[in-house]
This record gives C-alpha cells, sequence and structure tokens, in this order.
C-alpha cells in the first residue's frame, strides 16, 4: 500500500494548488536558463541590465513568511543565482525586478517580504496599483539597456488582452510569459453581450459559437498568439515566435489555462519547448497524485499502487507515423539544413515536442528513409543536432 507522503508528486505548500505549482516549475525552469544564456552574451548584445518585471504579483494563497510557493520568492531566488554564476565567469549586470499589486492588502504582504528578503545583490521594488495603468511608468523602469521578461499572470483575462498589452510587446529585447486563462475565455466568447470584448482581448472578431473541444480552443488560443505576435519587434532577421504551455484541470479533462510565451529569437522557442516538455511529464504525476488523494479521501481507504504507476508518458504527444509523415513531407523537395531556425519554425508550425521530431527521425534513418548527411553515425537518442549551423536532411533513393 502506498504512503501518502511518498507518493504525494506535490510539496505540502501547494496542496490544493497544484495548477500553482506547474506554472511555477515553468517559471523556474526557463527564466533561469534564458538570464543565464542572455547574461553570457551581454556584451555581444549591448545588455547592461536583466530586468524581471510580474505584472500581477500577489503573493496570493501562501501565508508563510517565507512565501516559499509565491513567484515572487522564486523569482528572487533565481535572479540572484543567475547574478551570481554570471559573476563567476567575471560578468557583471545589474539585476533589478519589479512586482505590481493593485490589492492593498496582498501589496502591504509583497512589500513587507521585498524589504527583509530581497538578495543583497539584487534591486527589487513594489509598486502598488493597477498594472495597466502602469504601462508607460514600466517601460520607463526597464529602461533601454536592459533585457525583460514580462510575467503577466492574471486572475481574470480582460487585463491581457491584445489592444492592453501591446505597449509592452513593442519594446525591443523582451520576452514575454502570459497566462491565458481559456476557462473563463472560453465561456465567455459564445456570449452575445461580451462580443466587443473578446474581440478585443484576442485582436480580432472570430466565430467560435459553431466549433467545440479541441477546435474550439485551437482557435481561440491561435488567434490570441498570431495576435500577440504581430505586435512584437521585428530585430534583424528575427520574427516574432509563440509556443505555449497546456495546463488541464487538476482532476477534470479540459484545459484549465495556457501559459503563453513570447519572443524573437529561434533559440527561446527551442529551449522553452524542451523545458515544456520536462513540464508535461510533472503535470501527468501531479494530477495523477491529485486524483488519487480524492480517491483515498473519499473511500478512507489507501491504494497499492504509486499514482505515477499509470501514467502514460506519451499521452498529449503527436503519434509516431504523423511526425514521420510530417518529416517525408518536408524533405520531399530535397535536402533540407535543418539548424535553430529551422528547428524552431517546425515547433512553431506543429507545437509538438521537439523528442517527438527526434523520436520520428530516428525511425526514418534506422528504416533506411532519411539519411543524416552530417553524422558519422546514427545517434539513438538525439539524430538532429540542430545547434550552430544544424545538419544536413535528405531522402534516400528508396523513399523517392
Amino acid at each position: 500500500m502506498s504512503d501518502s507522503k511518498n507518493s504525494n508528486a506535490v510539496p505540502d505548500a501547494y496542496q490544493g494548488r497544484e495548477l500553482a505549482y506547474i506554472k511555477h516549475q515553468l517559471l523556474e525552469g526557463y527564466l533561469e536558463k534564458l538570464f543565464m544564456i542572455i547574461g553570457m552574451s551581454s556584451s555581444k548584445i549591448g545588455i547592461t541590465e536583466l530586468c524581471y518585471v510580474d505584472c500581477f504579483a500577489g503573493p496570493w494563497s501562501d501565508d508563510s513568511e517565507d512565501m516559499a510557493s509565491t513567484s515572487i520568492a522564486i523569482s528572487l531566488q533565481i535572479l540572484d543565482r543567475c547574478r551570481q554564476a554570471l559573476g563567476r565567469r567575471g560578468i557583471s549586470l545589474r539585476v533589478r525586478a519589479l512586482y505590481i499589486e493593485k490589492d492593498k492588502a496582498a501589496f502591504a504582504r509583497l512589500q513587507q517580504f521585498l524589504s527583509s528578503r530581497t538578495p543583497s545583490g539584487v534591486k527589487a521594488e513594489g509598486w502598488p496599483g493597477d498594472f495597466v495603468a502602469s504601462r508607460e511608468q514600466i517601460l520607463n523602469w526597464c529602461g533601454t539597456n536592459s533585457f525583460a521578461f514580462f510575467f503577466i499572470d492574471p486572475t481574470g483575462w480582460k487585463d491581457v488582452g491584445v489592444t492592453i498589452l501591446q505597449p509592452l510587446l513593442q519594446r525591443q529585447r523582451s520576452e514575454f510569459l502570459i497566462n491565458f486563462m481559456y476557462d473563463f475565455v472560453n465561456r465567455t466568447a459564445s456570449m452575445s453581450d461580451w462580443k466587443e470584448e473578446i474581440a478585443s482581448f484576442l485582436g480580432e472578431r472570430i466565430d467560435v459559437n459553431h466549433l467545440h473541444g479541441p477546435k474550439r480552443e485551437k482557435l481561440l488560443l491561435n488567434t490570441y498568439r498570431k495576435n500577440l505576435k504581430q505586435h512584437l519587434p521585428v530585430e534583424g532577421k528575427w520574427q516574432g515566435r509563440s509556443a505555449y504551455v497546456r495546463v488541464l484541470d487538476r482532476q477534470k479533462e479540459r484545459p484549465k489555462y495556457h501559459l503563453v510565451y513570447l519572443t524573437t529569437h529561434p533559440r527561446g522557442t527551442i529551449e522553452f519547448m524542451e523545458i515544456s516538455e520536462n513540464l508535461d511529464q510533472v503535470q501527468k504525476h501531479v494530477r495523477a497524485s491529485t486524483k488519487q488523494h480524492a480517491r483515498i479521501a473519499k473511500s478512507g481507504t489507501g491504494e497499492l499502487f504509486e499514482p505515477g504507476a499509470f501514467v502514460d508518458a506519451q499521452e498529449g504527444h503527436a503519434s509516431s507515423n504523423e511526425v514521420e509523415a510530417y518529416w517525408l513531407n518536408y524533405l520531399a523537395s530535397g535536402e533540407q539544413r535543418v539548424g535553430e531556425e529551422s528547428f524552431a519554425n517546425l515547433l512553431e508550425d506543429t507545437d509538438w515536442f521537439p523528442s517527438d521530431f527526434q523520436r520520428a527521425l530516428g525511425s526514418l534513418i534506422n528504416a533506411g528513409k532519411v539519411r543524416n548527411l552530417d553524422a558519422a553515425r546514427k545517434r539513438p537518442k538525439k539524430p538532429l543536432h540542430w545547434k550552430n549551423e544544424g545538419e544536413r536532411l535528405q531522402l534516400t533513393e528508396v523513399t523517392k
């Protein structure tokens, strides 16, 4: 019989807040990697500061003194780790954080925490009031020589519409993680009294009344992503890009929200999708643990197996046949060099995970249908190395 403490995939501080745990796991996994990459390239791209902006800071649902299960504490720890790691490499950057909160009680706790818990090498400040009314001041705070990451996690949906976010989206050298509150948007999208608000939020008017399930979800989400991207600045050869993490309801088989990521660099898309893939497994175990604890609470008896025993690691991934067919079609016109930009395009075009592409490509190579012209030998896990200039892929004569 499983021990509930050992089988619990969620830390105690997140009990009842499992979705917040998933969200914070993504923030922690990606933000540190991002700031290290940017920091290491800072002299090359003219960056003197790393800035983090939390537009709806809270804190919420954590009454502890250290607020360990809040984005506030997590982000400050990440910023300090990055500052120290970069310093050990001889890279000295100013590191700043801005937290905005309009709820008076929450802001009072925020201020107290920042005054006593901010790491010595990080400059952090809190602003009271409405994020929307503070957009111009936020941009002034970021300045012109910083790289800024915006974490935009509202309790509702109207304040993160395309039109409202436009001034921030147009800022150079910025990335965004936005909580697209699908559950709210989906319920509101068909209400005639909210048509104008939904159109403003999505960036255009669409009709979803005839759609249901995944098709409805995809149209709402992709319309939002498309119109957000249109406002991102074009930097040299880079274009606006978007990826997302789909977060399901704790117990029901339906999406609760999507964490929408925006960047202008292909490397960002790939790194985000790799971290998202790891998070997908975390989410599956969290959901399995949550469901098991609900069953145990209802029945009053334990269960023989750990909650992760029946997790299907491939659930939600594209099928091998589908991805193989995509590769064959992609290579049908001739030899293709797949590097950083090309691989990012593949991920964004399909919303599939990097391992889906790698696994399918490996199967095609093993079957003698595709060859990697730049690989000296077969690679079982990563048949494609996309970094730097990438590698050349080609259909074999048998496939042609």
